[in-house]
């Protein structure tokens, strides 16, 4: 994911999160790394939209850590690195967006689902700062498709199907410690229709072309 997406309240964005039992999202038109953004997380007594900013690691001034980029988590760091290992089995919360975009070869598109908007898996840290609470959060990434060879090759953003209503409660549910079984979730599959669109460049969002659909893998 080259770090960037997009929100708009609209009846699509609103689709996602009635079916997540939250609030409508803010219109906030493209977030970029380190910008706040609205993330689903759940205890033991509600789910709700809680603000984050988009940069897992923050050093103790409370500011982003930008000696790592950690508003990615990778699929084959989850599970090793210090820093992500912890908060896969405790901490995953889902981003609603209206889209993402990606950039390869000095080419971009905005890409989105079927359903015109989508749920992108992550995790979030919390920190204490001068007694206050921060948090952040990270999308994470999975192996690239050959279908977006074109596009993006390199990888694609963890996108949960919110319509799945088993997997949505067992991935914000924070008792649910086996993260072993996610492992399923974390390859290079397409389980929705998306529609890709070419685009000016990551931060203008004008089309250049036509759609580009992309039917789910079997």
């Amino acid at each position: 994911m080259c770090g960037a997406y997009n929100v708009i309240n609209n009846p699509f964005t609103d689709s996602i999160t009635e079916a997540l039992g939250v609030s409508s999202v803010e219109t906030r038109g493209i977030r970029a790394p380190a910008s706040m953004i609205q993330i689903v997380t759940e205890d033991a007594n509600d789910r709700y939209l809680e603000e984050a900013k988009w940069w897992l690691l923050l050093g103790k001034d409370g500011k982003p850590n930008y000696q790592y980029a950690t508003f990615n988590s990778r699929y084959d760091k989850l599970y090793s690195s210090p820093l992500t290992k912890g908060l896969f089995r405790t901490s995953r919360c889902l981003i609603p967006a209206s889209s993402f975009i990606e950039g390869q070869d000095k080419k971009y598109h905005e890409i989105t689902t079927e359903r015109g908007a989508l749920a992108l898996g992550g995790i979030y840290k919390q920190y204490q700062v001068d007694g206050e609470t921060l948090t952040t959060a990270s999308i994470i990434t999975c192996p690239g498709n050959p279908k977006l060879e074109n596009i993006h090759r390199k990888s694609i953003p963890l996108m949960i199907d919110v319509d799945d209503e088993s997997l949505v409660d067992m991935w914000l549910d924070n008792s649910m410690t086996n993260s072993e079984a996610f492992k399923p979730l974390l390859n290079e599959k397409i389980t929705q229709n998306l529609i890709a669109i070419p685009v000016q460049g990551a931060r203008d969002l004008t089309s250049r072309d036509e759609a580009i659909e992309i039917t789910a893998d079997e």
